[in-house]
């Protein structure tokens, strides 16, 4: 694995065609420019691990899922509270009739590749697995993009929504950046004759478990939100028959408390096993130094506190809630991140439905990759 660079003559062209064809609006995170002028270069063997790996956790967690289902006082240890253990226990969940997609976030460690969670309900980086990798491949002669998340999203949509029918894509309206990762695929599944509704989760009506004159839904709303949500109805999302992507039995296995149950639900997980920290309940851990604190639920490396970067202040007060409230927390060992040419690197591989769909990466001087994190491409070497 090696950092290539966009030309200096041409960043700015590239920049523009990331912001008007990539769907990344908001360029600037503060002082920091969340596009980058690099570009991870992988041999095909690196690329081959990444996606075989990620389809194997893929179906490790859908097993752990089915089986979570029927035990919801295991739920209930994730930090899921008890009438959405409940209602998930109690609802008709047909795999078949929705779209089950999931992001699992690659780091190069001193001991091989490992993960640091699963973006199991609502993963982001959707343009950035689609058109990012495209407009760089560009000014990369003999690499190649490895797989388009969108074509393989929209296929699946495709085949279960009916036809000419409009599509839901559900997101937080008071902010553009939740709106620009659905609208990509709202105009790429245009181009295939759907029509787009952008809106609210409360804005949905039910009828008898369906959406009213919706065909399919895209939800870039985690499903613990619309539990405390004053006007949507986050029962009709769970007991919808209307295709989704995803239901919302994606939430047994979002919570990062997902490793503490592992023993009880006799499922084997090898991938998971060998590609995951060691994790541990807030109140049990055996030691504390070289491990960190997570928020069961926390997203986009929000609430962590990784020595280094973040202040005496900070890490006070996310120990004391972890300590406090340990269903809402996690304890996770720490790995050690290899950087490369100066970059701390995460790759978030996609699975749709079983497949490998695609992958992006992000990159930080920091270890901690958050929000401020650059978004960067990733090309595969077509020889091999």
């Amino acid at each position: 694995m090696r950092i290539g660079y966009i030309p200096p003559e041409d960043y700015q062209n590239y920049r523009l065609d990331v912001m008007f064809e990539g769907y990344k609006w908001d360029l600037q995170a503060g002082v920091q420019s969340t596009i980058n002028n690099a570009v991870i270069l992988l041999e095909r063997e690196c690329i081959d691990f990444l996606a075989e790996s990620a389809v194997a956790l893929y179906y490790e967690t859908v097993s752990m899922e089915r089986t979570l289902k029927n035990r919801p006082d295991l739920a209930l240890h994730m930090g899921i509270s008890e009438k959405m253990a409940d209602a998930l226990y109690e609802c008709i969940y047909n795999p078949e009739e929705h779209i089950r997609m999931m992001r699992f976030d690659f780091h190069p460690t001193t001991t091989g590749w490992q993960i640091s969670e699963v973006n199991s309900d609502v993963p982001a980086g959707y343009a950035e697995a689609s058109v990012l990798p495209g407009l760089a491949e560009r000014y990369f002669k003999g690499y190649e993009q490895s797989s388009n998340f969108g074509d393989i999203l929209g296929a699946r949509f495709t085949e279960l929504t009916p036809p000419g029918s409009t599509i839901a894509y559900l997101h937080d309206t008071h902010t553009v950046e939740d709106y620009q990762v659905l609208r990509f695929m709202g105009d790429l599944l245009e181009r295939r004759g759907f029509n787009s509704l952008y809106a609210d989760p409360a804005h949905l009506k039910w009828e008898h478990g369906k959406a009213v004159n919706i065909g399919a839904i895209m939800r870039y709303y985690p499903i613990e939100w619309l539990e405390f949500s004053k006007y949507a109805d986050w029962r009709g999302f769970i007991n919808a028959k209307t295709p989704s992507c995803n239901h919302p039995i994606a939430l047994l296995t979002q919570s990062k408390r997902l490793p503490l149950v592992w023993d009880e639900l006799g499922v084997d997980i090898p991938f998971w096993r060998r590609l995951l920290p060691k994790t541990e309940c807030t109140t049990t851990m055996s030691k504390t130094y070289g491990w960190i604190f997570k928020p069961a639920f926390g997203r986009v490396g929000e609430g962590i506190n990784i020595p280094g970067t973040i202040s005496k202040e900070e890490n006070q007060d996310i120990t004391k809630a972890a300590h406090e409230q340990p269903l809402q927390w996690v304890a996770q060992e720490m790995f050690e991140s290899v950087l490369v040419e100066g970059l701390h690197l995460n790759l978030g591989v996609f699975v749709v439905d079983g497949k490998f769909a695609g992958l992006y990466g992000r990159a930080s001087k920091s270890l901690r990759i958050d929000t401020e994190a650059s978004e960067i491409p990733v090309l595969v070497n077509k020889e091999g």
